[in-house]
């Protein structure tokens, strides 16, 4: 496909056209709002804004190009500017460590000393912002296109935050491509890193994507949005945003034809062997052709056997001068010839061919040896006389039952002593709860949630309780037990304004 036609402006731009074609009142493919949350975008939503307010963990935003990164970024942004202290740290300003000092302490109004200093600076300054958690508002740090940025760099930053108190420090959020991991020096073993990872759409999720967006703008769904114009951008766009704002117009307006779709690796590899396989079709059936007249050929050709011509050389000796050949046919000249060449040159009697040596006679064949006489059979053994059986001997008593072997007593863990006592729940309680719940915070360190209780303990509603995740323990402050979703949202509504700017994720109780 080609994108300069698609995007070029020449005839008004392709929006008049769609405007035109479709009566649309607005672009559909500009509207930021509603925000798609399908395809796990509210999940990676949700994870960044509890884990970045309340966690203790390095975060890493990771997918394809165009997969929405950034729009998830400024949603976060947008919704939790409140309570949160953003702050971007642009890729092309990080070159080195001391541009990355220099960005990190203009955010702490500070200025950079010698320059070889600057690793200490960044480690300082992740010390700093302990003390801004501390006061109520917690620094988070937004690096988008991390993969542009000194794979160096990036490890001083995350281990500057893995140096100080996590629960507290600002928190990094590196975004980029399946590559951030390596650039970062992770594998599965590390701990610290929380990685969210953004998958492509699928065909229904495309629809889900442009659905409301066609609907708000006034386009017809069942037109611009057919099964298989719908099939067309999902394969076009390989199922990212980017792929499909810049896709979509061409197809809406019959300007990409189902050939212009990009082709699988499959088809490409099926291409290349194309000439190489004509190749072959045409040298076989050349060696057919030529063989069919090979044989033709041969069919043809009659070959004369001619016989050979026998040579018979006759001696003449003084006693016999004038004999005539035998059998010699009458007027054979060539016969005449060989015989005057024998009367000009005639052989010695001494030199007269000898006769052949008799065979020898053959040797006799040697008689055959006789055969030994068969041994006499030895004589059968007498059966030795059956022995008298034993008299039967008196059945044991029987033995009485062994007593069973008491049970081992089971090996008992130590219970888990709880910091809040009073606000604590047990897991199994609350699975056992029926109804939702709000949750507010969740982070791997028990201090995470007892902070929040402490901070908000004129709300009495708050608790805690302590699961597993990733086989750590994984701690979860709620509110209350309601008896659907709709009564949740209804006591949220009258919790302090903090407790609803947080925004809490109104889930079932048994799914804990």
């Amino acid at each position: 496909m080609n994108d300069t036609g698609l995007n070029s402006l020449d005839g008004g731009g392709l929006f008049p056209r769609l405007q035109q074609r479709y009566g649309l009142r607005a672009n559909p493919l500009e509207m930021e709002t509603p925000f798609f949350p399908d395809a796990m975008r509210h999940h990676a939503l949700e994870t960044l804004r509890h884990l970045s307010g309340f966690g203790d963990l390095a975060l890493l935003l990771t997918g394809a190009s165009g997969a929405g990164k950034s729009r998830i970024l400024a949603e976060l942004v947008r919704s939790e500017s409140a309570r949160l202290d953003f702050h971007r740290l642009p890729a092309a300003a990080l070159t080195t460590s001391q541009a990355l000092a220099r960005c990190l302490l203009s955010i702490a109004h500070k200025s950079l000393g010698e320059p070889g200093e600057a690793r200490e600076a960044v480690y300082g300054f992740f010390r700093w912002s302990e003390a801004r958690a501390r006061k109520g508002q917690r620094m988070v740090l937004l690096i988008d296109d991390a993969e542009r940025v000194p794979p160096e760099l990036l490890r001083v930053i995350l281990g500057a935050f893995l140096a100080a108190d996590r629960s507290a420090a600002a928190v990094p959020v590196f975004s980029g491509g399946k590559d951030l991991i390596e650039l970062l020096g992770l594998d599965e073993a590390s701990s610290g890193v929380h990685q969210i990872h953004l998958r492509p759409l699928t065909r229904e999720e495309v629809r889900g994507y442009l659905e409301p967006r066609v609907h708000r703008a006034g386009g017809e769904v069942s037109e611009m949005l057919s099964p298989a114009r719908v099939r067309q951008i999902h394969e076009s766009s390989q199922g990212s945003f980017g792929g499909i704002q810049r896709v979509t117009p061409g197809v809406w307006l019959d300007m990409v034809s189902a050939g212009a779709r990009r082709s699988r690796p499959g088809s490409q590899s099926l291409k290349g062997l194309r000439w190489p396989a004509l190749a072959l079709v045409l040298l076989a059936v050349s060696w057919w052709i030529v063989s069919n007249q090979y044989e033709d050929a041969l069919k043809d050709d009659v070959s004369v056997v001619t016989p050979e011509r026998v040579r018979k050389s006759i001696t003449i000796g003084p006693e016999n001068p004038e004999v005539e050949p035998v059998g010699a046919p009458e007027g054979s000249a060539e016969l005449q010839q060989d015989i005057a060449a024998v009367l000009v040159n005639p052989e010695p009697e001494d030199e007269a061919a000898p006769e052949p040596e008799p065979e020898p006679e053959p040797e006799p064949e040697p008689e055959p040896e006789p055969e030994p006489e068969p041994e006499p059979e030895p004589e059968p053994e007498p059966e030795p006389e059956p022995e008298p059986e034993p008299e039967p001997e008196p059945e044991p008593e029987p033995e009485p039952e062994p007593e069973p072997e008491p049970e081992p007593e089971p090996v008992v863990t130590p219970d888990f002593r709880p910091a809040l006592p009073e606000r604590y729940v047990r897991i199994t309680e609350v699975r056992a709860m029926q109804g939702f719940t709000a949750q507010f915070v969740a982070g791997f360190r028990e201090q995470t949630a007892t902070r929040f209780l402490e901070r908000h303990s004129q709300v009495p509603g708050l608790r805690y309780t302590r699961s597993t995740r990733q086989d750590q323990d994984w701690f979860v402050v709620f509110y209350g037990e309601f008896e659907d979703a709709a009564a949740a949202r209804e006591a949220v509504a009258e919790l302090p304004g903090d407790l609803r700017a947080i925004g809490p994720w109104i889930r079932p109780l048994g799914g804990f």
